[in-house]
């Protein structure tokens, strides 16, 4: 037990050293491996909607569902790390990850494919490989590739992630 007992310590210095030295690299491996419900777009705007939101939920108590709550713990640590200066980038269709925070080479965070709401794992892990192979020439060979739906599709170019792509592979003469 005691052996046991002095693990457990020297594990929890660990991740305290990293939370203090490192603390981007924290959060990383923390919303990588801890968390599954998001609220991006509050992320990405930044200490002051990541709070706002956090009023917004907790203003519903009890009326509360299960995603949003979980969504609320998520907001919190947000807005800690937003608190300690770290700063969440849009997610990005060439940098995103399909499962795991990204660390950029400025200390920003990129969410993974993963935390839109509704796109799966499969899918995300398909952009991905598809990524990796050639980049996408346009939304429809995304499309294509990535076997993502036209509901996705629609999400992502709301989110702006599609922002340059353009339409078709096709080119116009005139």
């Amino acid at each position: 037990p005691k052996a046991h007992a002095c693990a457990y310590v020297m594990s929890a210095m660990r991740i305290a050293w990293f939370k203090v030295y490192q603390p981007v690299n924290y959060y990383a491996a923390y919303f990588s491996i801890r968390e599954s419900d998001f609220d991006v777009d509050a992320m990405i705007k930044g200490y002051d909607a990541i709070t706002k939101r956090i009023v917004d939920l907790e203003g519903k108590g009890y009326e509360a569902s299960n995603k949003e709550a979980s969504v609320l713990s998520c907001l919190q640590i947000c807005r800690e790390a937003a608190a300690r200066g770290v700063i969440f980038d849009p997610i990005n269709l060439e940098k995103s990850d399909s499962r795991n925070f990204v660390v950029t080479p400025d200390n920003h965070l990129i969410p993974p494919f993963r935390t839109i709401d509704g796109l799966g794992d499969t899918v995300s892990r398909a952009i991905v490989i598809e990524r990796e192979k050639k980049p996408f020439l346009s939304i429809e060979d995304l499309q294509m590739r990535a076997k993502v739906s036209q509901t996705l599709i629609d999400k992502l170019r709301d989110m702006h992630i599609l922002d340059g792509l353009p339409e078709s592979s096709q080119l116009s003469l005139f």
